[in-house]
């Protein structure tokens, strides 16, 4: 009796059990496979509204959550301020690690890092990437107005004492560092301005005559002031790609004009660009939702509406995987010889 009695009581538990797991399999299922649905992701900008970064990330934003499982809303939030920093010190150290917050990451970051800047509260490291889609490369270029037209009569001026007004977010961020290298390799003088806390501020400069150039992603010039380079308002001197850019193919490469003996500095700033408009996730992110962003995000660059709408407003689409990024950085960051390039480079005044 007491045997039926121990079966029969063991027979309903065991029920219970199967009952239970039956249904909660497909809810962990449900659960991994469905994060995303309904779920709100927040996309910081490093940069003011207006500019060439919150443009780029205006476009993946609009287009990554097509490709993301379960369609979630992005919403873009504009963090300006120190070069880029004061995203990711929030992406870093504020945002859980979820994997419902992003942030791009500016070129600026891989230089902030050499010279030991105080404001960086992140290990670059340790940061997850979801890819870089945007062809970084700069283009430095001045005010039409100006006596600094040329290579050659900058150099004139240099030699009467006189630089060009070049504007800056900061002294570690692209738009001072690859002015700086262009110093190096060509023998020319710049006078950076650091501070501002995005591109609309400094081309307002630029049009009142404060600034007289500066050095700006080809993409971000092209989405935002393309009619500049159509009425030839300003004088694109030099970009900092290997080859002729074929949106602008009078301008010649700093890499066609380096003279012998600056190969250390053009390695420097390539292997510094790739990072450049990169999106990114804090440390700990489940694996399973990196692999998502990553797929999704390697999808939209072969988006053909993604790719329309960045050719329109000037950009050129080129992805790099978030996993390659992670390689490439470290990679860099552990090369003692670039690094130290880096920190002598953004000591230069």
């Amino acid at each position: 009796m007491k045997r039926i009695k121990f079966l029969h009581r063991f027979s309903k538990i065991l029920l219970v059990f199967i009952l239970v797991t039956a249904s909660a399999a497909p809810l962990r299922a449900q659960s991994s496979k469905g994060f995303y649905s309904g779920k709100t992701i927040t996309m910081l900008a490093g940069s003011s509204p207006g500019g060439g970064t919150d443009q780029t990330v205006r476009l993946l934003a609009r287009h990554l959550e097509r490709y993301i499982p379960g369609k979630p809303t992005i919403l873009v939030v504009n963090k300006p301020g120190a070069g880029g920093m004061i995203a990711i010190n929030e992406l870093y150290n504020l945002r859980k690690p979820d994997g419902l917050t992003m942030s791009n990451i500016n070129t600026g970051a891989i230089f902030a890092v050499a010279g030991g800047n105080d404001a960086i509260k992140f290990d670059l490291q340790k940061i997850i990437y979801v890819g870089q889609a945007l062809d970084e490369a700069q283009v430095i270029y001045v005010k039409s107005s100006t006596p600094y037209t040329s290579l050659e009569l900058i150099k004139k001026a240099n030699r009467e004492g006189k630089q060009p007004r070049m504007g800056a977010q900061s002294l570690d961020h692209t738009s001072s560092f690859v002015v700086k290298v262009a110093e190096q390799i060509l023998g020319l003088d710049f006078h950076v301005i650091p501070g501002y806390p995005g591109t609309p501020e400094i081309l307002l400069d630029i049009e009142r005559g404060a600034l007289d150039g500066r050095s700006q992603g080809t993409g971000s010039l092209m989405a935002t002031k393309r009619e500049w380079l159509k009425s030839g308002y300003i004088k694109p001197l030099v970009t900092s790609r290997t080859t002729r850019d074929h949106r602008l193919p009078n301008v010649p490469s700093i890499e066609e004009i380096a003279p012998a003996g600056t190969k250390g500095l053009l390695s420097a700033l390539k292997a510094a660009q790739n990072i450049g408009r990169s999106l990114a996730l804090p440390p700990g992110v489940p694996p399973d939702r990196v692999k998502e962003l990553r797929d999704a995000f390697a999808t939209m660059t072969k988006d053909e509406q993604f790719l329309k709408e960045a050719e329109k407003i000037g950009l050129e689409v080129g992805l790099i995987r978030g996993e390659d990024l992670n390689r490439d950085i470290e990679s860099t960051l552990r090369d003692k010889r670039l690094m130290d390039l880096y920190r002598t480079i953004a000591s230069v005044k």
